[in-house]
């Protein structure tokens, strides 16, 4: 399976969207959609709940959909920043498996669209090495983050992450931090300007600011917590062989690789610092770290991918299988 995404062609990315749906197929089967029990969504995150909960064979297909599109997203992240030495489409599939490990993530949640703006604000970033409008590249990203961060609002703890992206490609001081920030406080304007207008600004700043927490978990399934425990491994293991990979990058490539590795880092207190801590919480690990896996795989053997991958592909759909019919 490996060989189909293996190829320098990008229309092999719109294979993701197969892949992902081929993931979900136990929640079509077993009629098991519907819309996540996170606790933690900011108040544009409820409306979205909202609109896709109304139906169960909707909030089944939204999912895999979002996260398919992220994939292809960060696809062409790494291939614009050479942040692998071959083009490949390991990343956005790698994205998508991460996403299909743990079962509760099946569920629709905001986070799936936050996982591609925070994708694209990677790739806003990340552009600044190069680009003659530095600024303007920083202003997205902050933007990007500002829209993860509504329907999520812990996402928010992404902006240090974020900030010292910008010492990766660039100097950075105020100035140029101010620009990041910006574009987030534009967005989280504009977002308390509509809620005004709709007679809820108090219930928009409540909301997001009731979402932050510390260290309040809730009981979760085992086979979530299987998932979850695969996850930290995965994790684990690109910790482990990053310095490697970079040493074959460019300097450009090395600095996005870098970059990553320090989103990842920032991800996991995203995933602790709410309100009520899920399993759901951690979907957060997805974009930074589906990346980075997809980035190890490329490097292993065929023999060794393959392997890798088969293991996880089952894991994902056994376990998923379980937690909807157990």
């Amino acid at each position: 399976m490996l060989s189909l995404f293996r190829t320098n062609q990008s229309f092999a990315s719109l294979l993701l969207f197969g892949y992902a749906l081929l993931l979900q197929l136990p929640v079509f089967i077993f009629g098991a959609g519907g819309v996540t029990p996170d606790a933690d969504v900011g108040y544009y995150g409820e409306a979205v709940l909202r609109v896709v909960g109304f139906s169960s064979w909707l909030s089944a297909l939204v999912p895999p959909l979002l996260v398919a599109t992220g994939g292809i997203i960060a696809n062409n992240v790494c291939d614009r920043y050479r942040i692998s030495r071959t083009v490949t489409q390991f990343p956005g599939l790698c994205i998508v498996l991460v996403w299909g490990l743990v079962p509760s993530f099946h569920f629709f949640d905001p986070q799936q669209l936050a996982l591609i703006f925070v994708l694209l604000g990677i790739g806003a970033l990340g552009s600044t090495y190069k680009s003659l409008t530095p600024a303007v590249a920083r202003f997205n990203a902050g933007f990007w983050l500002g829209l993860a961060g509504l329907l999520e609002p812990t996402y928010l703890l992404l902006i240090p992450g974020f900030l010292l992206g910008i010492s990766i490609f660039r100097t950075a001081d105020l100035r140029s931090m101010t620009q990041l920030i910006g574009g987030t406080l534009v967005v989280y304007f504009l977002a308390a300007v509509y809620a005004y207008l709709q007679g809820e600004l108090l219930d928009f700043y409540l909301n997001d600011i009731h979402a932050f927490g510390f260290w309040a978990p809730e009981a979760a399934s085992v086979y979530d917590l299987i998932g979850t425990g695969i996850l930290l491994a995965l994790i684990l293991l690109v910790a482990a062989g990053g310095g490697g990979t970079r040493t074959l990058l460019s300097i450009e490539g090395g600095k996005n690789l870098s970059f990553l590795f320090w989103v990842l880092l920032f991800a996991l207190p995203v995933a602790v610092f709410s309100a009520v801590l899920q399993v759901v919480d951690g979907e957060v690990l997805v974009a930074p770290l589906g990346t980075l896996f997809g980035l190890w795989l490329v490097d292993r053997t065929d023999r060794q991918a393959e392997l890798m991958h088969l293991l996880l592909f089952a894991a994902a759909l056994t376990l998923t299988v379980l937690h909807f019919t157990g």
